[in-house]
């Protein structure tokens, strides 16, 4: 089995590409689908990359804005230098650290961008929830720092708290919606949250 898995990852199409577009992981062409589709990224964007190690969602954002954009990367990993990308190395829960990025970009973003996973345990609904809670962080994140009209796209694992994730994310954005790009791994049970237009500080006052 492990041999037939090592293999795969030898003959992986995406991981080729990866290499000869000089892209840190081949996760950037779950990105580029997405941004394909819903049309996401452009010049002049202020892009926040949560969970940004090694660094290939910030290189696309980059390239697909053609260097006119303002990318603050985060994640509690180091992740190396990009020449045009800001990257902070600690906890987006920190409220240092959402005040820099506000600072970094000089206002509030257009765009947030969240590729955060737990660390697996194997037990699948421990995993799903492990998951649904860093989406739930992100949203978080995105009520604080977002701006009006803003977008926002995140992982997940697949499991029984996704509709509730959902729900959340329509009643914050006027249009949210699962993706599935073809370049996630076939045994993969990840799947992306796509919201565009942020509703805005009215959208996040709880319902009395």
């Amino acid at each position: 089995m492990a041999k037939a898995w090592f293999k795969n990852r030898l003959n992986d199409p995406y991981l080729k590409k990866s290499r000869a577009e000089d892209y840190r992981s081949r996760a950037a062409y779950k990105l580029e689908e997405i941004d394909e589709k819903y049309k996401l990224i452009k010049p002049g964007s202020k892009i926040l990359d949560l969970g940004a190690a090694p660094g290939s969602w910030s290189q696309y954002a980059l390239r697909k804005a053609g260097g006119k954009a303002k990318i603050i990367a985060i994640d509690l990993l180091e992740v190396r230098p990009i020449d045009g990308v800001t990257i902070l190395q600690g906890d987006i829960r920190d409220a240092d650290n959402q005040a820099k990025i506000i600072e970094l970009a000089a206002g509030k973003l257009d765009i947030i961008l969240s590729d955060m996973a737990p660390d697996t345990t194997g037990v699948h609904y421990a995993d799903t929830e492990n998951s649904a809670m860093l989406v739930h962080l992100a949203l978080d994140i995105a009520e604080k720092l977002l701006k009006p009209g803003g977008s926002f796209v995140a992982k997940v694992f697949e499991g029984a708290e996704y509709q509730a994730l959902l729900q959340r994310t329509k009643k914050l954005f006027g249009f949210a919606k699962s993706f599935n790009p073809k370049a996630s791994l076939n045994r993969s049970r990840e799947l992306f949250l796509v919201a565009q237009q942020f509703k805005g500080p009215a959208a996040c006052k709880p319902q009395t």
